[in-house]
């Protein structure tokens, strides 16, 4: 590569990509705190209070999504377990018409976040949509 100054090797810097709200650690709104007090006018100093409080409301956002996302992963591995003990098992419910089906549960799949139980009866219903359980027949 040839420059037109001598001697000059040019670089290239890179960038990290933008973090998302989610990816934002303590040291993060640390370094946001100690950018604002290195800008602030000695004159004119800001509140520092309020920038606390912001940065301590916006963490607290942060442990609640974090929190919501455990809970619906918990709820889910809780519906699966539900389904799973249904197998062998003749249910009864309703149907995405709400026509009343019943069948064996033959296995259970997890589409969309949403747990369903597969019948022999060759229908897919909604674990939500069950209405009766009785013990599997007799062989």
């Amino acid at each position: 590569m040839t420059t037109a100054i001598s001697g000059f090797v040019p670089t290239v810097t890179t960038t990290a990509a933008p973090k998302g709200f989610n990816d934002l650690t303590g040291q993060d709104f640390l370094k946001v705190m100690i950018a604002q007090l290195q800008q602030q006018d000695p004159l004119n100093p800001s509140n520092s209070d309020q920038l606390l409080t912001q940065l301590s409301q916006i963490k607290s956002m942060q442990s609640n999504d974090q929190l919501n996302t455990n809970l619906s992963g918990l709820s889910l591995q809780n519906s699966i377990g539900a389904g799973s003990n249904l197998m062998g098992k003749m249910i009864a419910g309703i149907d995405g018409t709400g026509a009343q089906v019943q069948g064996t549960v033959t296995s259970v799949q997890v589409q969309d976040q949403k747990v369903y139980l597969n019948l022999n009866s060759g229908v897919t219903l909604p674990l939500t949509s069950v209405t009766a359980i009785a013990p599997a027949a007799a062989a």
